[in-house]
C-alpha cells in the first residue's frame, strides 16, 4: 500500500470520527433541549421557584407536585393565612314587653373582620411538563377571626316592673357579635380573601411566564368552586 493511499485512509477514518462525534453531540443538544430541558429541568426549576416565591410572600410552603408526583411537601408554620381585613359598623335592637311593660337595649358596635384560608387543608400547585403550565387549588376562603373593638349602649330602658337584669345585656351583647358575623359573611370579604390571593398567586407565577389556571376548592356558602379571575 503506498504512502498516499495509506494517509487517504487515515484522513477518511479521521472524517468518519469527526462526523460520528458531531452526530453524538447534536444527539445530546437534541436531548436536552427537546427533552430532558422541558421535561426535567425546567419543572423542576419552575417547582422550586414557585415554591419559594410562596414562602417570600405568603410564608408557607404549598404542596407541589409534577404531573402526579410530590416533588415538594406542604410546610405551614402557621395555621391560618389572612388576606383580606374588614371594619364593621353594626346595631342590634331588642325588646321584651310583659303585662303591659317593656323593657329595651339598643347597641352599636364596631368589629375587625379577617377572611383568608385554613392552612389545615391542602393548599396545591400542580405543574404539567408538556406544554408546561400550573394549576393552583386553593381550600376556600373562610372568616378567620371576628374582633369586637368597642360598642356603644344606645339605649338602656326598664319597664315599669320589667325591668332589664345582667343576662339581658350579656345576651344582647352576644347577639351583636351574632349580627356581626352574619353581616361580615354576607359583606364580600370572604370572594375579596379569594381574589386577592389568587391575583398575588398569579402575579408570583406568570412571572416565569407560564400560563396559570387557579381553581377554588367547593365550600361553604358563598364561597365558589371555580376557576378565580382577580
Amino acid at each position: 500500500m503506498s504512502a498516499q493511499t495509506t494517509r487517504h485512509t487515515f484522513l477518511r477514518k479521521v472524517l468518519l470520527g469527526a462526523g460520528a462525534l458531531l452526530l453524538l453531540a447534536l444527539g445530546a443538544v437534541v436531548i436536552y433541549v427537546f427533552f430532558y430541558l422541558p421535561l426535567v429541568k425546567l419543572p423542576a426549576d419552575l417547582a422550586e421557584s414557585t415554591a419559594e416565591a410562596f414562602r417570600s410572600i405568603f410564608n408557607i410552603t404549598p404542596r407541589v407536585m409534577i404531573e402526579e408526583t410530590v416533588v415538594i411537601e406542604q410546610n405551614t408554620p402557621i395555621l391560618e393565612l389572612a388576606v383580606s381585613a374588614r371594619s364593621l359598623l353594626v346595631e342590634y335592637s331588642w325588646s321584651h314587653s310583659w303585662l303591659g311593660s317593656t323593657k329595651r337595649l339598643q347597641l352599636r358596635g364596631t368589629f375587625t373582620a379577617k377572611a383568608g384560608f385554613d392552612l389545615r387543608r391542602p393548599f396545591t400547585v400542580h405543574i404539567q411538563r408538556s406544554p408546561l403550565s400550573v394549576t393552583a387549588e386553593l381550600p376556600p376562603p373562610e372568616l378567620l377571626s371576628l374582633e369586637m373593638d368597642s360598642y356603644t349602649v344606645l339605649r338602656d330602658e326598664s319597664g315599669w316592673w320589667n325591668t332589664l337584669s345582667d343576662g339581658d345585656r350579656e345576651d344582647a351583647v352576644r347577639a351583636l357579635t351574632r349580627v356581626a358575623r352574619e353581616k361580615a359573611q354576607q359583606s364580600g370579604i370572604l370572594e375579596e380573601a379569594q381574589a386577592s390571593a389568587a391575583a398575588r398567586i398569579r402575579e408570583l407565577v406568570e412571572r416565569n411566564g407560564v400560563p396559570l389556571t387557579i381553581r377554588q376548592e367547593a365550600g361553604r356558602p358563598g364561597e365558589i368552586g371555580e376557576e378565580v379571575h382577580p
